[in-house]
């Protein structure tokens, strides 16, 4: 799939909801390949920080997989924070990073999640089991 098939898939999830401040889409070493923050919206964090949480976010959905065995796969991540909430989850080999306003809530995440899988899985590459 091309970077501009990407971008639209982050502008879809922009058109879900006005809350949503960012839709980045991430390659399994954190780098953000489409998506970015919504227009006119600033940034909480600075931007010297902005590599340490991608790549962090990246190592934490990979850490998880170790316990797929056990509990099944992760289908999200939903963290509720002071400013602002944090989405992720896994499309293939990508990850979806959204951040929403505080207001938007858990069932909204979850209805967003299901969209995005539901209409673009097939899109995206398959992990290799190995």
């Amino acid at each position: 799939m091309l970077r501009a098939q990407y971008n639209e898939i982050c502008k879809e999830i922009f058109k879900f909801d006005r809350r949503i401040r960012r839709a980045s889409l991430l390659d399994e070493s954190g780098r953000t390949i489409a998506g970015g923050m919504r227009r006119g919206i600033s940034s909480l964090k600075p931007g010297s920080e902005e590599l340490r949480l991608m790549a962090n976010l990246t190592i934490e959905m990979s850490a998880d997989k170790t316990w797929d065995d056990y509990f099944g796969k992760t289908l999200y991540t939903f963290i509720k924070r002071e400013k602002l909430n944090m989405l992720t989850f896994l499309v293939g080999t990508k990850v979806f990073y959204i951040t929403t306003e505080p207001d938007f809530t858990l069932q909204q995440a979850q209805e967003l999640r299901n969209q995005i899988v539901a209409n673009h899985s097939e899109s995206f590459p398959s992990p290799t089991k190995g």
